[in-house]
């Protein structure tokens, strides 16, 4: 694995990309919503049964491989969900569902990174064989309005983690960027070229008023006209939830009859899932 902090940055923005473009992919596929999970899964167990693993080869400006890996039942969710129709054990006409699936991503990712890199390709492939040679790994998780959570990890080969190094370490040069002793102003740049990769991407908001737990006969004895009473009082703020975490809070407002929220206090950001 790279210790080089420029280099993680790297390979962080283009998993990112990537898998916020296979997202974008599959809601389209779907027509259902799918956001990348705020916080991933656990990572992946060791082969209780044989994963499915996508071999991605690029050509071009960048060049190199990196390996896409799922727990096979959860494979098997996401080629349901596209198909619309219960998920069944993970065979050919899935696998051929999923690359076609990995196929529209793959568009989306290289039209996203054309300005940053310049003209390559992707050709996607099954693959039955860990990379000879990884050089960096990330996870990713997956989840859409059912409940149902994909965790993928992404494999990144020692070519594919040099050429994105490269071509950080040059970006950096190019502004006069050193990671070691510049100040905070100027080491925001590349985070912020990083960033305007995703800015797009859609994700799902939940607004909360409160919570209370219920028994089961509490909610079996529920009926029109029933009072459940939550646990916030009327003065103190609302939350805005992303994937379960709190990240604002608020005043409830009305605007044209819909709720709306008027932000107070803003929580620590969420960064998204880092490079191990």
């Amino acid at each position: 694995m790279t210790k080089n902090p420029t280099a993680g940055k790297a390979h962080q923005a283009f998993s990112i990309a990537f898998f916020s473009a296979l997202v974008a992919a599959l809601n389209e596929a779907s027509g259902s919503p799918w956001v990348i999970a705020a916080l991933p899964d656990a990572e992946l167990p060791s082969k209780n049964s044989e994963p499915v693993q996508i071999r991605l080869t690029l050509d071009g400006n960048l060049r190199g491989e990196f390996l896409l890996e799922f727990r096979r039942a959860e494979a098997a969710v996401v080629v349901s969900k596209i198909l619309r129709q219960a998920a069944v054990e993970f065979g050919a006409e899935q696998t051929e569902r999923l690359l076609m699936l990995i196929g529209d991503g793959i568009k989306k990712f290289v039209s996203a990174l054309a300005k940053e890199y310049g003209a390559f390709t992707i050709e996607a492939s099954s693959a039955s064989n860990p990379l000879t040679d990884p050089a960096s790994a990330a996870q990713f998780t997956i989840a859409d309005d059912e409940a149902n959570r994909v965790s993928i990890l992404m494999y990144l080969d020692q070519a594919l983690a040099e050429a994105l190094s490269l071509h950080s370490q040059a970006g950096s040069a190019a502004t006069g960027y050193e990671s070691s002793n510049k100040s905070s102003t100027r080491a925001a740049v590349p985070e912020s070229n990083n960033l305007n990769l995703v800015m797009d991407v859609e994700l799902n908001v939940t607004l909360r008023f409160g919570k209370r737990q219920l028994t089961l006969r509490e909610v079996l004895e529920l009926t029109s006209g029933s009072v459940v009473e939550l646990d916030r009082q009327v003065e103190e703020p609302v939350e805005l939830l992303l994937e379960g975490k709190v990240i604002a809070r608020g005043e409830a407002v009305v605007i044209d009859g819909n709720y709306g929220l008027r932000v107070i206090e803003v929580l620590q950001p969420i960064f998204p899932p880092v490079l191990r």
